[in-house]
């Protein structure tokens, strides 16, 4: 398996990136510098500044100092937290002169200061509501008692500045920030640097105070020459922070927080999705390192994969090119195996995760897992045969659920899902192309067989692009018995592989907001509903559908049913799953407005037509009257509209 961490090894093509960010910080006439890096949840912008960090520290006179955002949460004031944990890096890594020296114990100081500061400013109003005359009646012992109900240690700021602080507060916050300013960059001076280079990461999963802090104490504080400042963070997240932070600014919340970035980083380097093949490529390199391919020969794959022909050319490393570069024969144990699966499901991963390398990988580690969990008790599971049916999982959460039901009734070998792959190869073979008609005087061929008919649950299967897509990848899964997959698919780590867990922090964002009372919260959800992948609309789905199984009563407006239908509404790739989904809850905990929901959300879509079968089956129902005559006027307005 591999490490969820991020890396300096380059199997994403992130050369080019590198490139840029280090070429900024190694022109002194473009310092002080500001670089967001941004890109989507996963998408590698921590390995991007792992990268650029390997790159900078070996170079003569720069000092990289590597934060984490987080590590600044939990702090009443982020800012000086920032300031504080900066200085004792450039201390503990720097030999310091006597000035050096002196300037640190001084700015350690003033750090202090402006943290007492920002607290004596909140909790002295009092006396500054007496006037100038009242703040020069403080005796010393009450600024003592100021700074004890600040929560700052008594000695550590004089009382008089305390009372010449409530005096004159903006005036003196200010003289304390040019002061720290100009002893910073003295104290850089005598380091005899080229460069500070301060890289915060994960800046995007901080609460929105603790963000705009932050970027204000680089602005404020430390934005002094030969510095510079990278921000990895998903660049949405940083936006939203801002119109959180400051609700009052006018104009629409888009424009605000792209103006207030504007304002505070100077250079932005977006890490793009990975195309098809180089999600591909990275699967494969990732297999290559797994099977202890030897460093030479994974470099040469690497420079190979990232060259600039195979960009050109959109060329994926596979199996060909594994044994050309490493030699016809001398693949490692697992590797032929592995990089055929990566041709197949390859592409599936690169469209259903929008390119997204953490989710592969994720995906890719459970496969492994669950492989290394059956040989523990003595069980082989074909490889390819338990990522097909993880492609399930992932991507249609409810048809794995019924299948596995359907499997757990027949024994393990389930007659529809066999017909079903037959309809999917017939209907592949009628879609091919078409072959010469027949000579004369020869004998036409024998006609092919019609596939049984399918139930008409099944059905929806191949009105579905993505599950026709799924029957006709190889391997075949009809003569398989799928016990065992479903048996360490699911009894060992749950129903699915646990959609809250590989929720990504965009995904988990909108479930938040589909589980709010406010009609508006949830519009708001929707209409960012399309910009989630694949992967992640099927999570939120299988959540919402999940807590309407375990609903009391779904009657209400506001219940979990209704919530499934307005994300299906949004979602209408998932209309199908939606279809099954309510089919695994009892007619008779269903509400009248379930007839309705159901064909409004699947309007349009592929679940429309099992949609009105699954209506039809109510009206024949009498174990929900409500529902049933409900039901039978849908079903009049069908057969009346020949449908």
């Amino acid at each position: 398996m591999w490490s969820d961490h991020e890396t300096d090894q380059d199997f994403l093509g992130f050369t080019h990136l590198v490139k840029a960010v280090t070429d900024v910080i190694v022109r002194d006439d473009l310092l002080p510098a500001t670089i967001g890096v941004y890109g989507d949840w996963g998408g590698g912008k921590s390995s991007l500044l792992k990268m650029v960090s390997a790159d900078l520290s070996a170079r003569e006179d720069f000092l990289v100092l590597q934060l984490n955002g987080w590590l600044f949460e939990g702090y009443d004031d982020a800012k000086t937290a920032l300031m504080e944990t900066i200085l004792d890096e450039i201390a503990s890594k720097k030999t310091l002169t006597a000035r050096g020296r002196s300037l640190f114990v001084g700015l350690v100081r003033r750090v202090n200061w402006l943290r007492v500061a920002g607290k004596v400013v909140k909790y002295g109003a009092g006396f500054a509501m007496a006037g100038p005359a009242g703040i020069a009646a403080v005796t010393a012992l009450e600024a003592a008692e100021l700074l004890k109900k600040a929560g700052e240690k008594v000695g550590e700021v004089d009382a008089e500045e305390v009372k010449q602080l409530l005096k004159e507060p903006e005036q003196e916050v200010r003289r304390g920030i040019r002061e720290f300013r100009r002893d910073f960059k003295e104290l850089l001076a005598e380091t005899k640097l080229k460069a500070l280079v301060v890289v915060i990461d994960d800046l995007d999963r901080c609460l929105p105070d603790t963000i705009i802090e932050t970027l204000e104490a680089i602005k404020l504080f430390l934005f002094v020459p030969h510095t510079a400042f990278l921000l990895g963070a998903d660049e949405r997240l940083v936006k939203y922070a801002v119109r959180r932070r400051f609700p009052e600014l006018p104009g629409e919340r888009a424009e605000v927080g792209r103006d207030y970035l504007e304002k505070l980083v100077q250079f932005t380097v977006r890490v793009p999705s990975l195309s098809r093949f180089e999600i591909e490529t990275f699967i494969a390199l990732l297999f290559a390192k797994n099977c202890k391919v030897p460093e030479d020969g994974l470099k040469k794959a690497c420079q190979w994969a990232l060259a600039t022909e195979s960009i050109n050319q959109g060329r994926a490393f596979n199996l060909s090119a594994a044994k050309t570069i490493l030699g016809e024969g001398k693949l490692p144990v697992g590797l032929e195996e592995a990089l055929t699966l990566t041709a197949r499901i390859g592409p599936v991963l690169a469209n259903g995760l929008n390119g997204n390398p953490r989710q592969c990988k994720r995906f890719l580690n459970t496969l492994l897992m669950r492989l290394s969990m059956a040989r523990s008790r003595t069980i082989e599971l074909k490889q390819s045969a338990l990522a097909k049916l993880m492609l399930l999982e992932y991507f249609r959460p409810e048809s794995f659920r019924r299948l596995a039901k359907m499997q757990a009734d027949s024994d393990g070998k389930p007659q529809q899902l066999k017909l079903a792959e037959s309809h999917g190869r017939s209907s592949a073979a009628d879609d091919g192309p078409k072959k010469p008609a027949v000579e004369p005087g020869r004998a036409a061929p024998a006609k092919r067989p019609e596939p049984e008919p399918l139930e008409p649950e099944m059905e929806a299967w191949l009105n579905d692009e993505w599950l026709q897509m799924w029957l006709a990848l190889p391997p075949f899964l009809a003569g398989e018995d799928l016990r065992p997959y479903f048996y360490f698919s699911r009894d060992q780590l749950g129903v699915t592989i646990g959609s809250a867990q590989r929720l990504s922090p965009q995904a988990q964002e909108a479930l938040r907001k589909m589980l709010q009372e406010s009609d508006g919260v949830r519009k708001l959800a929707l209409t960012h509903a399309k910009d989630l992948n694949s992967a992640d609309a099927a999570a939120v789905f299988e959540e919402l559908a999940n807590q309407m199984r375990q609903s009391d009563d779904l009657s209400d407006e506001n219940s979990e049913l209704k919530r499934l239908f307005e994300w299906v509404g949004a979602r209408g790739d998932l209309s199908a799953q939606l279809v099954l989904a309510v089919r695994s809850v009892s007619d008779s905990s269903l509400p009248v407005f379930a007839v309705s929901g159901l064909l409004t959300a699947c309007k349009g879509q592929n679940g429309e037509e099992p949609a009105k079968q699954l209506i039809r089956q109510w009206a024949k129902s009498s174990g929900n009257q409500k529902l049933k005559r409900a039901a039978e006027g849908r079903v009049k307005t069908f057969d009346a509209a020949g449908k």
